[in-house]
This record gives C-alpha cells, sequence and structure tokens, in this order.
C-alpha cells in the first residue's frame, strides 16, 4: 500500500516525539558530541522546541502517514522572521559540549549573516525524517511549504544543508552560497530567490 503523506503542525504534545527523532536520525558523532543522550538534554531538547512552538514567527510541521497518524515520519522548523537574528537555542546544558555548539552553531550564523546580511529571509531550521521513511517524500513536502509561502511573499529562503542531504535542496530551486568564499567544513549554506508565479 502506497504511503499518503499529510502536513500538519505541530502541538505540545509532539514534543516528545520531536525529541526522540532528533536522536533517531541524527545521531552522528559530531551531534553526539554536542548533544550527548542523557535524560538532562533530552529534557532540554523538550524545552527548547516547547519555547520554540510558542515564538510566533516560527512554524513547527510534521508530517505523518495518514494510515498512521499518530506516528511523526518528518518535521521540520521555519522561522520567518530570521532577519532579526535571535538566538537559535536556550542556553546550553551543563551536559552539552558548549564550546563545540558555540562553534559550529556560530559558523552557520555568520555564513547566513554573510550571504544574505539584513535582507529579510525565511530559514529552514531544522529538518528531520525518520530513517525508515527517507526518500519518500516526506522531507520534500517539508521543503515545498516553506518554499511556497516565499514564493507567495516575495522572500528569499534559505537553509544549512548537511552535504549528503543537498540534492533535496537543489531540486526545489536551492543554490551553493560560496561567493564570497565561507569556510564551508560544517554545512552548506543554500539560499532560493523567490520565484513569482504566473
Amino acid at each position: 500500500m502506497p504511503l499518503t503523506f499529510q502536513i500538519l503542525p505541530v502541538t505540545a504534545d509532539d514534543i516528545p516525539s520531536l525529541t526522540e527523532l532528533w536522536y533517531t536520525a541524527f545521531s552522528i558523532r559530531e551531534n553526539l558530541q554536542m548533544f550527548p543522550d542523557t535524560p538532562g538534554l533530552r529534557k532540554w531538547w523538550d524545552e527548547a522546541n516547547r519555547a520554540a512552538l510558542e515564538k510566533p514567527d516560527s512554524r513547527m510541521l510534521k508530517v505523518v502517514d495518514t494510515q498512521n497518524p499518530d506516528r511523526m515520519v518528518a518535521y521540520a522548523k521555519w522561522n520567518l522572521a530570521a532577519h532579526k537574528y535571535e538566538e537559535r537555542f536556550p542556553p546550553w546544558h551543563e551536559e552539552a559540549d558548549a564550546e563545540l555548539c558555540a562553534t559550529l552553531f556560530g559558523v552557520t550564523q555568520e555564513h547566513r549573516r554573510r550571504v544574505l546580511g539584513g535582507r529579510e529571509h525565511y530559514y529552514l531550521d531544522i529538518i528531520i525524517t525518520q530513517p525508515e521513511f527517507r526518500r519518500q517524500g516526506a522531507a520534500s513536502l517539508l521543503v515545498q511549504w516553506g518554499c511556497d509561502l516565499a514564493d507567495q511573499n516575495g522572500v528569499v529562503a534559505y537553509l544549512d544543508a548537511y552535504e549528503p542531504a543537498a540534492p533535496l535542496y537543489y531540486k526545489h530551486g536551492f543554490q551553493d552560497q560560496v561567493d564570497p568564499p565561507l569556510d564551508v567544513e560544517s554545512n552548506l549554506p543554500m539560499i532560493r530567490e523567490p520565484r513569482v508565479k504566473s
């Protein structure tokens, strides 16, 4: 039976699932060095996501399979006021590697400032898919949602791509932004100019 995906808003009841999905799908060495899988850090992620959910310019979306709507397939967070460059996270938890976090997220923030300056933009802050649902279209729906809104409002879209995921973003019209040259050892800065609907 083919999967039928649906985008829904994230609710407060989904918060524990967001944290679980983060640790399931993002368990690469660097991520676990920054955020070890401990009860304290899981609580920190829950609180960080709860705070993001309450921000008026944050859009947190999930994809579910309509055949099993209680299971989250993927989720994304779009920041619709990213040009304000507000802090993305609360203060680091004592069990986090604060130095590595500050370095990585500081570099991505600097990339965005150098590429866009004060230009209004929508920022795909995070996107995560359950490993067994990758390459089945769930992430594409979440990317397209933000692109459609950006087109509707004439706003550029921006993201920091984990390089293996870059082909997904190319399909949606994102382009690498490495001119002026940027140190892109962490993530690849990408932008998508708004498209005028004819």
